[in-house]
């Protein structure tokens, strides 16, 4: 009795010193408790607001919130307000452009060329944006080329950019595509986490002038695909955004966006796409199988839903609004 009382004592021992050692890192730790929940069901992040899933908080930034505070929104509203006309010199000019890029796969793709569409001409948005579409398909534009400085996806962006501006005028990045990394959770999300603090140093030296970087997540798949746009892993996806932005608001080194240090544009939030077929609580949107041509890709009327969701984003939201309105 003594012997496996002892051993106990032992074991307790242990794991309060793992504890200790693990609360260190706040951003990604659950209780054992929380880790063991039957809380499995998948939730659009901002409808789980401070709810579990896996034994981690739900929302869209820490603590459950769906809105950046403190100083990450000071800082949202500094970097907002810093973005004006550049000429090809990256010099402020009365007569220059805002350089709106997006970079990833086909579906970003199809994003941008629709918001290409409603932006152009439009009495709404700011006449200096300049939106240019460097997507590539046929998985070859995943986060895991974007984050290699050397690969040949880079080639056609270079092409596409300086056929038709300079990469010192590009300011904005719309950033959506997938993680090829076969992993579970909570590792898919933690490879994604960490791929997306890869590329945005990439996007600091690629172009030097960049401030903002807007990450929507992925839109919920259907049917028997490529593992990468099976579900959960589209799920899991936006959790790696939620946490690379966490990274940035806890200000990580590998992602430091301020001062003349600094190795990354600022990461936020667009319009969070992820959501199932019943309308989400928090703003009424969902997401159907019969909305795609696929499982994967929108339809022309499914396109149009979503590139609205993200132009109305980009029109109201307080920050974006700064630089994407006209005004």
């Amino acid at each position: 009795m003594q012997i496996k009382f002892s051993a106990t004592i032992i074991v307790l021992l242990f794991l309060t010193a793992c504890s200790k050692e693990d609360s260190t890192n706040q951003l990604y730790t659950a209780s054992v408790d929380n880790a063991v929940r039957s809380d499995t069901a998948k939730i659009p992040l901002n409808d789980l607001r401070t709810g579990m899933f896996m034994g981690y908080m739900g929302g869209l930034y820490p603590n459950g919130a769906n809105e950046p505070s403190g100083q990450y929104a000071a800082d949202l509203s500094d970097v907002s307000s810093s973005i004006v006309p550049l000429d090809k010199s990256g010099n402020p000019s009365s007569t220059g452009k805002i350089v709106f890029i997006s970079l990833g796969a086909s579906v970003g793709g199809h994003m941008m060329k629709a918001l290409i569409t409603k932006t152009q001409n439009n009495p709404l948005t700011n006449p200096s944006l300049f939106l240019i579409n460097c997507n590539q398909g046929a998985g070859f534009a995943s986060l895991n080329s974007i984050m290699n400085v050397n690969d040949t996806y880079w080639g056609r962006v270079d092409h596409t950019i300086t056929t038709k501006t300079s990469p010192k005028q590009v300011q904005v990045i719309y950033l959506e595509t997938d993680d090829s990394t076969n992993a579970k959770w909570p590792a898919k999300p933690m490879n994604v986490k960490n791929d997306i603090d890869s590329c945005l140093r990439v996007f600091k030296k690629k172009f030097p002038n960049v401030k903002l970087v807007y990450v929507l997540g992925r839109t919920r798949t259907f049917g028997n695909m490529k593992y990468w746009n099976r579900e959960p892993n589209p799920y899991y996806f936006g959790w790696g955004c939620k946490w690379a932005i966490e990274g940035q608001i806890n200000g990580e080194p590998e992602t430091r966006y301020k001062g003349s240090d600094a190795v990354a544009p600022m990461l936020t939030w667009g319009f969070y796409e992820w959501a199932d077929s019943q309308p989400r609580k928090t703003d009424g949107f969902s997401w159907n199988a019969y909305q795609t041509v696929d499982g994967l890709h929108a339809t022309k009327e499914g396109q149009d839903t979503l590139t609205t969701r993200f132009q109305n984003f980009l029109l109201t939201d307080p920050y974006a609004n700064i630089w994407y309105a006209k005004h």
